[in-house]
């Protein structure tokens, strides 16, 4: 009997994304290598993308398996996809970004080649939805134009795959997480046999699955090519398009929720100052400014004890704090700092 099981099972959470679906399907089809199921979970949709679906089919056959939950974000989304899954490899992607047409094809040869590796990823772009117009060439460049330090780590070079071997991957991912995560990547299905998704999350979980990914030993690849194209637009969940302080509170909350939940996994000293050093700098630098914007001068002050006392050593919070004091002293005059 012939095995009918796909090579990959590519996941992608929806929720009210009808007007993306035409897209999703078109980056869908593009892809040259075609041995994959689609797993769509819907996350209690209120628009017509369950309509949309049953009127369209992906031209080249791929199996599509859709689901529908009540609403209960992405990572609940991914989890019942990952249940569903029967592929070998996973790849997630987001209903309102794409893919290169080479994508699939040129990382399953390279994961298929390379059985240690299992978690393979390239470059991000972002462009502008409406325009086209490129934000971001490469994710892999800094502001600065150097190079992103995970993937300016000590690599082993394999036909073009860059293999990750440095010792200090583990720190280097506290210190400035895994460019991209997950929509650039394919990723071995054992990586979730015992690990799947937060689902108390609603937001900025991929950084932090991604570093526990590298905390628990598992094996990074990547290339320089892109691999995903990111839109850009009013609609994203991940998009922050001014600086409201209450979203900027809840943001660092979730920041800081991350990186303490990264403490279990840490093996070494450095490890945890640098785990230390990131809530240090959220508490600090977004939680404490944050709450002085919106009037709660003594919880941010508090924050920036906190940052503080993280880092002692760190001349800048011990006087923003004591700033922070002498703010507090001041607010009943009507004098603001």
């Amino acid at each position: 009997m012939q095995d009918t099981t796909p090579k990959i099972s590519v996941i992608v959470p929806l929720y009210n994304r009808e007007k993306f679906l035409p897209q999703l399907y078109a980056t869908l089809d593009a892809q040259t290598f075609k041995d994959f199921e689609v797993i769509l979970i819907d996350d209690g949709s209120t628009d017509n993308t369950q309509q949309w679906l049953q009127e369209h089919a992906l031209a080249h056959g791929q199996d599509v398996i859709y689901r529908h939950q009540e609403n209960a974000g992405p990572y609940v989304a991914r989890n019942y996809g990952l249940s569903l899954a029967k592929g070998q490899y996973i790849a997630f992607q987001d209903s309102d970004d794409e893919w290169p047409n080479y994508h699939l094809d040129e990382f399953v040869k390279a994961l298929d080649e390379h059985s240690d590796i299992d978690w393979l990823f390239g470059s991000l772009q972002r462009i502008d939805h409406d325009t086209k117009e490129i934000k971001e060439a490469s994710n892999f460049i800094m502001a600065d134009g150097s190079r992103h330090p995970f993937v300016n780590l000590h690599t082993e070079q394999r036909n073009g795959l860059s293999v990750i071997n440095d010792q200090s991957i583990k720190t280097v991912a506290i210190e400035h997480c895994v460019p991209g995560s997950t929509q650039c990547a394919l990723i071995r299905k054992s990586v979730f046999e015992k690990n799947v998704f937060d689902g108390t999350y609603r937001t900025a979980y991929d950084r932090f699955y991604a570093i526990k990914s590298v905390l628990r030993g598992h094996k990074f690849a990547f290339v320089d090519t892109t691999h995903q194209i990111y839109h850009i637009h009013d609609a994203h969940i991940s998009l922050v398009t001014d600086v409201n302080p209450e979203k900027v509170k809840r943001s660092a909350n979730t920041m800081l929720r991350g990186y303490s939940a990264l403490l279990p996994l840490t093996h070494s000293k450095q490890e945890v100052v640098a785990v230390k050093n990131q809530l240090a700098r959220v508490n600090a630098w977004e939680l404490s400014i944050a709450l002085k914007d919106l009037g709660q001068l003594k919880e941010s002050s508090s924050a920036m004890l906190q940052a503080w006392q993280l880092a002692p050593t760190n001349w800048r919070y011990a006087k923003s704090y004591l700033v922070s004091l002498v703010r507090i002293c001041i607010a009943p005059l009507g004098i603001k700092l």
